[in-house]
């Protein structure tokens, strides 16, 4: 079954340079700033989220897969960080407005 995952992350004391060594870890996680849209272009998420969809037994499951990894790949950079996931059903979707 196909979930959409939210993170957005915080890191203490990070650089620019952190920042983007983080979303390129995420990136590799299948995580992404900046998410196809129905336009035919693509939306950026605000600053220190990412979107990505995962396939898997459940919300939970890939819940704490995610989070593990997203740790794991922080903690090998040294960040102090934290981390909010959120798991989406199959019903999932996303929306995006400027004002």
């Amino acid at each position: 079954m196909s979930y959409g995952v939210l993170c957005t992350f915080d890191l203490k004391g990070a650089s620019s340079t952190d920042y983007q060594n983080a979303y390129a870890d995420l990136e590799k996680l299948g995580l992404h700033k900046a998410q196809d849209n129905s336009g035919g272009g693509k939306t950026v998420i605000p600053t220190t989220t990412v979107l990505g969809s995962y396939n898997g037994p459940s919300a939970a499951a890939i819940r704490d897969d995610v989070r593990t990894k997203i740790k794991a790949a922080f903690s090998a950079r040294g960040f102090r960080s934290e981390i909010f996931v959120v798991v989406g059903g199959t019903d999932w979707t996303w929306g995006s407005q400027t004002s």
